[in-house]
Parts: structure tokens; C-alpha cells; sequence
């Protein structure tokens, strides 16, 4: 009707208790709207409206400054932390440009693109998946150093572009809400197998 009317300029605009499924489902439905707006159902994360974090003691530095793993043993397996000073990569498909899966690696590790790279699943050790044409690009970049701002912070526009064109290179299959697919942030050997050594020294020592 407004475009009948020559009101190309004007914008259709929806409210009230919406989240991503009501979205998706107008859109499939034709509904004609140009903009969303959602409210507190963003604001209080009604899916997950509880975010868990604490920070626990990973690693210490002697006075030689060398790294010494720690970590903290609770009987809630989810409650055991990483040990170590660590590093995050992003693994990607040469092919689609499409993210494969994280890694988390012990903070002087690297990885070599140019050599099969063989990633498990940190749970379920025998799932594997071994990687050829691939790019592994480190996610973690200094903000603060000996406590001054070292990083250019960018304008909200570009960090909303920079958000959907990550959200982008995730596969469909990740992003769909029904169902949806495991995003695997898995733990490098080194790391993998430092976690199990402590844990079976904490163990001795109970």
C-alpha cells in the first residue's frame, strides 16, 4: 500500500516481545517489515538469561620467568578449568573460507599450515578429524600492556560489520535454531595432555 502510494522512503518498523524465532518466522510468513525491533528479550538473553564465569588461577610465573601450569580439581567436571597460559586459533577451509572449529593451545605453540593438522574432540578423544587445506589465524590480540591501551579501538559501525561477516563465515548448519550443529573449540595435544597430567598428580595427591 505505501508503495502504491509512493511512499518508497517510508519504513515499516515491528515491536513487542520479539526474539529470532518471531523474526524468522514473519519473514517466512511475507510479513513486509524493514526493521525489527527487539527489546528485553536481547537485553536479559532470554534463551540464556544466566552467564557463568569466574576467573581461576591457570598458571604462575617463577622468578626465572618460566610458566607453570596450575589448575583448580572440583568434582563438577565442568568446573575444572584449562590449565596453562594459553592461545586461541580459528581454524579455516581453504576451500569455502568457512570456519572449521577453535583450538585452544599452550601460549608458545604454533601451528604449521603446510603439514596435515589433526584436531580431537577434547570429550570424546577418539572423534578426529585431520585437516590439510587449511588457514589458522590467532584470535587473541594485546588490548592492555604494563597497564596502558595498546589497541586502536574501533567506531560501532565497524564492529557490527566486523560481527556479521564473522557470524558469516560460520556454516548454516551452526547458525540454524533447530538442531543445530556443535562449533567445536577443542584443545591442542599439548594442552590436552598437560590437563591430564595434573589432574592425575591431584589425584595422587589425594
Amino acid at each position: 500500500m505505501l508503495d502504491s502510494a509512493g511512499l518508497y522512503d517510508c519504513s515499516i518498523v515491528a515491536s513487542n516481545s520479539l526474539d529470532e524465532h518471531l523474526i524468522r518466522d514473519l519473514i517466512m510468513q511475507g510479513a513486509q517489515v524493514d526493521v525489527f525491533g527487539v527489546g528485553e528479550r536481547l537485553i536479559t538473553a532470554k534463551s540464556d538469561p544466566v552467564f557463568g564465569g569466574v576467573y581461576k588461577l591457570v598458571a604462575v610465573e617463577d622468578e626465572s620467568g618460566r610458566i607453570i601450569p596450575k589448575i583448580k580439581v572440583s568434582e563438577n567436571i565442568t568446573k575444572i578449568p584449562n590449565p596453562h597460559y594459553k592461545k586461541l586459533y580459528r581454524l579455516f577451509d581453504n576451500e569455502s573460507g568457512k570456519a572449521i572449529a577453535d583450538e585452544l593451545c599452550v601460549y608458545d605453540e604454533t601451528i604449521d599450515e603446510t603439514v596435515p593438522h589433526t584436531i580431537f574432540d577434547p570429550e570424546a578423544t577418539w572423534k578426529t578429524k585431520t585437516l590439510t587445506n587449511f588457514t589458522a589465524k590467532e584470535l587473541q590480540v594485546p588490548i592492555f600492556k604494563d597497564g596502558a591501551l595498546v589497541y586502536n579501538t574501533p567506531d560501532i559501525g565497524s564492529i557490527r560489520e566486523h560481527c556479521a561477516e564473522q557470524v558469516g563465515l560460520l556454516w548454516d548448519e551452526v547458525k540454524r535454531f533447530e538442531n543445530p550443529h556443535t562449533y567445536y573449540v577443542d584443545l591442542s595435544r599439548k594442552l590436552w595432555d598437560t590437563k591430564q597430567m595434573l589432574l592425575s598428580g591431584a589425584g595422587e595427591e589425594a
